[in-house]
């Protein structure tokens, strides 16, 4: 399936048709670029640094975005691969809140922020660099890209040029995203 169209399946999860099109045709600005890298630094700055933690992060990042912002922002899962490698599969969208509960589970997907034809994971490198992965392959991450990152922000196309692809399956909620934070919060 084109990625612009498994992106916009996604999307419709949680968007109507009309809002799907206006988040898939919405143009960034420069001031909204420079918001964008404000924001992944400063959640960055007070998330702890630790692997596996794409939801949270990219719950956090999506909700500055939006309450601070004008800039259309979706939190996606799905697939991500390196290096024709499947590094995450998503089998089954993230199970959603409810009332009073608290979830507390393993899920293998992969979550990222899309917004303005970019793709923005600001949570790949902590992956890589605090996570218990294959010596192979945060070696081949540390050749690709270097020490020390925190954010990759790039279109699809960038992404795939640095042999990144990112699959979209499923859109999160708000209800999800709001409990991810207040899961943060514990």
């Amino acid at each position: 399936m084109e990625r612009r169209t498994a992106l916009k399946t996604a999307l419709l999860q949680n968007y109507s048709a009309e809002n799907a099109e206006k988040f898939l045709s919405y143009s960034l600005t420069k001031e909204d670029l420079a918001f964008i890298q404000d924001t992944a630094k400063e959640v960055l700055r007070k998330m702890p640094p630790k692997a596996f933690n794409c939801t949270q992060i990219s719950a956090i990042w999506a909700a500055i975005i939006e309450d601070h912002s004008n800039i259309p922002v979706s939190v996606i899962c799905g697939d991500l691969h390196f290096t024709d490698k499947k590094i995450f599969v998503c089998k089954e969208p993230l199970p959603g809140p409810e009332a009073g509960s608290v979830i507390d589970g393993i899920w293998d997907g992969h979550c990222w922020l899309e917004f303005g034809g970019l793709i923005a994971d600001a949570s790949f490198f902590r992956t890589v660099y605090f996570g218990e992965v294959p010596h192979q392959f945060k070696n081949l991450v540390i050749q690709k890209f270097g020490q020390g990152h925190g954010t990759i922000i790039a279109t699809p196309e960038q992404m795939r040029t640095n042999e990144l692809i990112y699959l979209p399956k499923y859109s999160l909620s708000d209800i999800q995203i709001n409990g991810l934070i207040n899961g943060i919060e514990r």
